[in-house]
């Protein structure tokens, strides 16, 4: 009778945690932000800031640096933190000066930014209004980049070519167009110094560092890519044997903690041998002296 009374309290208790996990998931779907208003003072606040290429790269840095990691890459709250949605309706409908009082003032775990210059964040409001803003209000331009390997010695430079196409077809130099150099590894890309902007002959130029790891043979794959918001995307691949070759030897000759004892690094080896003689030795102890206490009570008895 206690055993089946048992049986069904432990099946009243799961379902009772089955139903919290449900109402909590149900409750993280439905989850939504409370109206936030604004003064009407502060609504009706123009932005002073003219909506330009200018604006919208340097709104982009600062999104990119304060709010992309809650808001999203495009603004749809699918950060780290579930944030409010930067391109739904409603908060599309609010004034530019609401939105400004708000960057301000924050509210939550988001929080107030006074401390930035007033600019800076009529530029990033610009930046999150191209997010829903149409396309044929945003002139973009195409463009193509080339890559240039040109090596003397130990040294290397690496230049990238940007040249804008006219709608003739034409090729011209694009002055003035970021431009992001990078080695494909396995996660991502690896930068390559900072974005610059490319010249007047359309170029960007970096030295390249002789300490990154290739292939068995030290070819690398390097990246260039157009990050201009006046410029419709464009990317360039070239490989190039400047790395350092891979000896390919990582399975089979070198150290790593999860190999056997002929690959285990020496100092984790000793540590492991020292630990473990150490623990012996308290064992082999307290066993000396259990046995020295049996002796002594049983000459007591």
């Amino acid at each position: 009778m206690i055993e089946m009374k048992n049986k069904t309290i432990g099946k009243y208790k799961i379902g009772s945690l089955i139903l919290v996990f449900l109402f909590a998931g149900l409750l993280s779907f439905a989850q939504d932000f409370p109206p936030w208003p604004s003064p009407t003072d502060a609504a009706a606040k123009i932005n002073p800031v003219e909506y330009n290429k200018k604006s919208l790269e340097a709104g982009k840095t600062m999104y990119n640096l304060q709010c992309k990691a809650c808001h999203g890459e495009t603004g749809k709250g699918d950060g780290l933190i579930k944030s409010a949605s930067l391109v739904s309706d409603k908060f599309v409908l609010q004034s530019e000066g609401s939105f400004f009082w708000k960057l301000q003032t924050g509210r939550g775990q988001m929080p107030g930014f006074k401390a930035i210059p007033e600019d800076q964040l009529w530029n990033v409001i610009n930046y999150v209004l191209s997010f829903t803003r149409p396309e044929e209000d945003i002139v973009m331009k195409n463009a193509v980049v080339s890559l240039i390997f040109n090596e003397k010695g130990e040294k290397k430079k690496l230049k990238a070519k940007v040249e804008q196409i006219a709608d003739d077809g034409t090729k011209t130099p694009a002055k003035g167009v970021k431009v992001n150099l990078g080695i494909k590894r396995y996660f991502g890309i690896l930068p390559i110094g900072t974005s610059k902007s490319t010249n007047s002959r359309g170029e960007v130029k970096v030295t390249f560092p002789n300490t990154i790891i290739g292939d068995e043979n030290g070819e690398l794959t390097i990246i260039a890519t157009i990050d201009d918001m006046e410029y419709n995307p464009a990317e360039a691949t070239e490989q190039i044997a400047w790395g350092q070759v891979n000896a390919n030897d990582y399975w089979t000759e070198r150290r790593a903690l999860w190999k056997d004892n002929d690959y285990v690094p020496l100092w984790l080896l000793v540590s492991f041998v020292s630990v473990s003689l150490g623990i012996w030795l308290v064992i082999g102890y307290v066993a000396l002296l259990v046995r020295k206490i049996k002796i002594e009570g049983d000459k007591v008895s």
